[in-house]
């Protein structure tokens, strides 16, 4: 009987020490601490869209007569006045019969030039030539469009309507350029469309921006990125989004004090993709933990939270 009690009482001493020196030691090696430290910048939040530099005004310019073209004076790029000479112009009339005088030489060419005038193609604005489809000695109909003019350049932005709510007339933007992505330009919405526009099955809203600028490389049809801001915060101390948990407006973060790891609760502002503002409750230069398991730390998703603990195993 004495032996019995003695094997049970080994036994049972065995398995307690296996538990806590294989089963905890495996269960601190699941988990690894990982520190961030608390910066200062300035944290904007925005919606992104894609859109495209479409004329405000687009104006086509056709002929006021039919006829030959006997002279263009702007090209493609040029800005024109409102009233600019475009282009000198002879009705059918006056083409036939300078080729008549023509053939009786240069005397008889210019009497019926003087008594026969041209006749002009006006813009009717200021702006710019964005086409030009006419070349000298070119016959054209009252139909044929000679010039398009644009008076300015502007952005229409196409929005999903899951994100038109956070859209208002006024909201600042920065829209670039694709093909010149280093050089933001600002912009302001001026026109949020009313009829939807379904593209890939998808319902958006086009959004009309004026910029604050108009680079001298921007051209109507291009492609530019546009990011709507919701909200900006300068100077702000900024701790990464994985080392802090929001609830109800508040933040709750994993500090370190007397070699212990403790919950702190911190006053948070806006966040994007990557940062969380943080209003009171950190200093800058601070240090801010989270937990996490290490087969998680491969992975681009981890599950083991800014909060989470250790599981034991059971026996």
């Amino acid at each position: 009987m004495k032996n019995k009690i003695y094997i049970f009482i080994f036994v049972l001493f065995a398995s307690t020490g296996l538990y806590f020196g294989f089963g905890w030691n495996q269960s601190k090696q699941d988990y690894k601490i990982e520190s961030a430290i608390v910066s200062r910048g300035d944290l904007v939040v925005t919606v992104r869209a894609t859109g495209t530099a479409i004329p405000k005004n687009r104006l086509e310019i056709k002929p006021p007569i039919a006829g030959r073209v006997e002279s263009i004076l702007v090209e493609e790029g040029n800005q024109v006045g409102k009233g600019k000479i475009l282009a000198w112009m002879s009705s059918t009339e006056r083409a036939a019969l300078l080729d008549a005088a023509r053939a009786k030489g240069a005397d008889e060419l210019k009497k019926w030039e003087d008594f026969y005038k041209p006749t002009p193609v006006i813009s009717p604005l200021r702006g710019l030539v964005i086409a030009s489809n006419i070349s000298p000695g070119q016959t054209v109909t009252q139909q044929d469009i000679l010039y398009v003019l644009s008076d300015n350049l502007m952005v229409q932005a196409k929005v999903d309507e899951t994100d038109l709510s956070k859209i208002k007339i006024g909201q600042k933007a920065n829209i670039v350029v694709d093909s010149f992505s280093d050089e933001p330009i600002q912009a302001k919405v001026k026109h949020i469309g009313y009829e939807a526009v379904i593209e890939n099955n998808v319902t958006m809203y086009n959004v009309d921006l004026d910029l604050n600028r108009i680079p001298g490389y921007l051209r109507s049809g291009m492609s530019i990125t546009v990011d709507f801001i919701l909200s900006e915060e300068k100077d702000v101390l900024l701790v990464p989004n994985e080392f802090i948990k929001r609830n109800d407006g508040k933040g709750v973060i994993l500090i370190k004090e007397n070699e212990l790891y403790k919950e702190s609760i911190v006053t948070i502002g806006s966040f994007d993709d990557q940062n969380t503002a943080v209003l009171f409750g950190l200093k800058e230069g601070e240090s801010v933990f989270r937990k996490k398991k290490i087969q998680d730390s491969k992975k681009s998703n981890g599950s083991g939270g800014p909060f989470s603990s250790p599981k034991i195993p059971k026996r």
